[in-house]
């Protein structure tokens, strides 16, 4: 009986907070969620290939969320737009596999902050094929971003990696499945565009694998790590789907980017790794001039006061 009460209350707390108060919930759980996601992913990518580890993502992720999808029924599979899932996936999975063989490579502030230029490919991709206009303190913000990332690689004092240039490719792919998925959020559901990416994922990721040296049985000891992966890159997704349901963009964007001290404080605890200051450096360039973006953009948006 106290039991059940006190779940109400907590249940009662929250839904009695402001929107923005549970959207900053939200997406401060997924960035512990990411961080997690990130962390297995260093700590068994020296057993698996990118491709495996993208697969197992995929196949576990669509069995844990299995009950979601009986739910839905047959209206799961019903879409007009079957070739745009398809571009959506593809560009979604090079996000994913890019992403996977960075954070195994590389020092991971470095590639947490260059990751942090998904926002920035994500407008330029927008404007290119969505036609959206854009103003020229718009574009000085985006272009000031991109410097942020020459600050990190800093090319012609430091060799840039394959791992950096992954990083870069990863975020270029999550920019274009985030246009994509705003196109078909106009006539799908979120629970179809999810069933579609796993179901997509999962020939990409294995045939990734092969050509990366086959797919292996995972050892009985590997396997809490591996559903830890799905599960923790399902729910971070999933939290991200509800605070940004709730929250305004501007405030979603300023915990969002708290990912890199998060991960930098995990590289050091599990793995010793000290945090990379450029990285940071260059990642607060980028942290300010998407914010300036992000909160142009709201102030645009809001409706003028009533005379």
């Amino acid at each position: 009986m106290n039991d059940t009460s006190n779940t109400n209350g907590v249940g009662a707390w929250f839904g009695g907070r402001s929107s923005n108060l549970r959207g900053f919930i939200w997406i401060t759980l997924s960035t512990f969620a990411f961080m997690s996601m990130v962390m297995i992913v260093r700590h068994i990518s020296d057993r698996y290939n990118t491709g495996e580890l993208a697969f197992w993502r995929a196949f576990l992720g669509l069995a844990l969320l299995t009950p979601i999808f009986i739910r839905s029924g047959s209206a799961l599979f019903r879409t007009e737009q079957f070739r745009f899932h398809l571009l959506r996936n593809v560009m979604h999975f090079v996000g994913v596999a890019g992403w996977f063989y960075a954070i195994s490579r590389m020092n991971l502030s470095t590639g947490m902050a260059l990751q942090f230029t998904v926002p920035l490919f994500t407008i330029l991709l927008a404007i290119v094929f969505l036609r959206e206009k854009v103003d020229p303190a718009r574009w000085v913000a985006t272009i000031i971003g991109f410097a942020g990332v020459m600050v990190i690689l800093r090319p012609g004092i430091e060799p840039v990696t394959m791992a950096a240039m992954a990083a870069l490719v990863s975020a270029l792919g999550y920019g274009a499945a985030n246009i994509a998925t705003k196109v078909l959020m106009r006539n799908c559901t979120s629970d179809t565009i999810v069933f579609y990416m796993n179901i997509m994922h999962l020939p990409m990721a294995l045939g990734a694998a092969w050509a990366l040296g086959g797919i292996s049985v995972p050892a009985a000891a590997d396997i809490p790590w591996l559903v830890g992966l799905a599960a923790s890159a399902t729910l971070a997704h999933w939290l991200l789907a509800k605070a940004l349901g709730e929250a305004d963009a501007s405030l979603i964007i300023i915990v969002d980017f708290t990912k890199l001290p998060w991960i930098t404080l995990g590289a050091f605890v599990f793995f010793g790794e000290a945090p990379a200051l450029w990285a940071w450096a260059g990642g607060a360039v980028i942290f300010a001039s998407t914010l300036y973006i992000v909160r142009r953009a709201a102030r645009a948006a809001r409706p003028a006061p009533k005379a």
